[in-house]
């Protein structure tokens, strides 16, 4: 975290975690475009010189919200197909109810360096491979391209076809092709 200032009252760590937990929750439920500090500090119940005591720019706090988010723990069952569905279910769904979501990330990304490397630290294939290994082999020859497919599905259609998205449909898509790979093997 970037702490800007020293001086005043001594930071109550508690009201740091509640900006910051109400930052990333704004971030998922607006997006980087609408994303506004005063809509932080009303959802935190701090005032936005406490925010701005803490982090020197609105982009600074959401670096620090995106370094703060759980990375999605990919299930393990005994049903590799219902385990993906598990993984990939909630990013359609955000897909079609946010549409908007990943392009503004994307554009944030493209035009802040350090937007860019929360992200990508907290981002990883390791759950979609863990996952599609289990389902078409660990040495299927095309596993990483595989898991960037899956993942990069939902960020195509919100980008292209927003308003065609059906997140269970496109759920059942992704399974039902991996699902197919596995019977080419």
């Amino acid at each position: 975290m970037k702490e800007t200032n020293s001086r005043g009252r001594k930071r109550d760590n508690n009201r740091t975690e509640a900006i910051l937990k109400a930052a990333s929750e704004l971030l998922i439920e607006v997006g980087f475009d609408r994303f506004k500090v005063q809509d932080v500090a009303t959802k935190a119940g701090a005032g936005t010189g406490a925010i701005y005591r803490r982090w020197s720019t609105k982009e600074a706090l959401i670096i620090d919200a995106i370094k703060m988010m759980p990375t999605p723990v990919a299930p393990v069952t005994d049903n590799p197909l219902k385990d993906l569905r598990a993984l990939v279910a909630p990013r359609c769904k955000s897909a079609e109810e946010r549409p908007d979501l990943l392009p503004g990330l994307i554009s944030a990304m493209r035009s802040d360096p350090e937007i860019k490397e929360a992200v990508k630290s907290g981002y990883t294939m390791d759950n979609f491979r863990s996952v599609i290994s289990r389902i078409v082999g660990e040495d299927y020859p095309h596993i990483q391209l595989l898991c960037e497919l899956t993942s990069a599905l939902a960020l195509l259609r919100s980008s292209f076809t927003p308003e065609e998205i059906d997140g269970e449909k496109m759920t059942d898509e992704i399974v039902s092709f991996i699902e197919s790979l596995k019977k080419l093997k």
